[in-house]
């Protein structure tokens, strides 16, 4: 058996007998309690039933009067605040735990004046960081063949027409301007949502104009690394460059300016000539930082057996056009 706590605040004490006479006239059988306080009463009961038919009697009670949920802004006096709980461990007939128990609170206020809500045609819509602008506009119609009037949607979305030079949408003629604006922003939407997918490509085309030259300014000196081409290597750096070899995030060598670096290509610690090194797919920009993930087999190994290729990690730093740093993770 479901139980339903119901409890009833008057906030009106000259309201009680009517309340009183409105839970007679229903024939409860139960008790029902009445508390009474300085400024109102509290009735409460219990019962295998929501009981709804009690919220009609009382609304009928009261003309100018509705039951809400929800107070809206500002205040509203409270006539009578109604409750009513079911407890979450309720269950049905068979035993069942039922899947949503009540916990609704309604109150009597004097019904609100039905004032149409204003809006704005213009509407805001954010591609990113980047503002855009789009319009609903909205003109009046007329059915000829009822001469029912109404409203209508030009087909227009991305100017404010006051003209209305576009076309009207021959959907539907819609009863007020606010179905029609609610009409007009699901429609908008499907110009909005074609718009940010040509964004989003141009947007990629943009980036891919940006990192054009950055990749080739790095696979060139990978090529360069792997065909131990100094010239090529050293053609794509800046007088200054800075050669840092890390392990474990922990520099472990490292070289400024390009005749360091050329000195340390030619010794034996050097670990940048011959290794055929292969980019990764996935580049990281952050320019001026790209990093990019190599991978190779180290020399004597099976290079039929992928579990022997080693992956390591370079971060190259760009300024004009030239390699300013190279922090190679090993």
């Amino acid at each position: 058996m479901i139980e339903t706590e119901i409890s009833i605040t008057v906030n009106r004490k000259s309201d009680i007998d009517l309340i009183k006479q409105k839970i007679v006239e229903n024939k409860f059988q139960f008790p029902i309690y009445i508390r009474e306080y300085e400024f109102s009463y509290q009735i409460n009961f219990t019962s295998d039933y929501e009981e709804w038919e009690l919220d009609t009697a009382i609304l009928d009670s009261f003309p100018g009067y509705e039951f809400t949920t929800d107070l809206e802004k500002g205040r509203k006096e409270i006539r009578i605040q109604i409750i009513r709980y079911q407890s979450e461990l309720s269950t049905d007939g068979w035993g069942r735990r039922i899947e949503n128990p009540l916990n609704e609170t309604k109150y009597l206020v004097k019904t609100s004046a039905s004032k149409p809500e204003k809006f704005s045609p213009k509407i805001k819509v954010l591609f990113e960081d980047k503002e855009q602008y789009y319009f609903i506009n909205i003109v009046d119609g007329i059915n000829k063949a009822t001469d029912e009037k109404g409203f209508l949607l030009l087909d227009d979305f991305k100017t404010n027409n006051e003209a209305n030079k576009a076309e009207i949408l021959k959907d539907k003629l819609y009863k007020s301007h606010i179905e029609a604006f609610q009409w007009g922003y699901s429609k908008m939407s499907e110009v909005v949502e074609s718009d940010f997918s040509i964004y989003l490509e141009n947007k990629k085309k943009e980036v891919r104009e940006i990192q054009k030259l950055p990749r080739k300014i790095i696979r060139d000196f990978i090529k360069a690394c792997n065909s131990s081409d100094e010239s090529n290597i050293l053609k794509h750096l800046d007088e200054h460059t800075i050669f840092e070899k890390r392990k474990n995030w922990k520099t472990i060598f490292e070289v400024e300016g390009i005749s360091k670096f050329k000195e340390y290509l030619s010794s034996s610690e050097q670990e940048l000539y011959g290794k055929d090194f292969k980019i990764r797919s996935s580049w990281n920009f952050n320019l001026p930082n790209v990093t990019i993930g190599i991978k190779y087999f180290p020399p004597s190994v099976d290079k039929g057996n992928k579990f022997n290729l080693k992956y390591e990690q370079m971060t190259i730093t760009l300024d004009n056009n030239k390699i300013t740093s190279i922090i190679y993770e090993v």
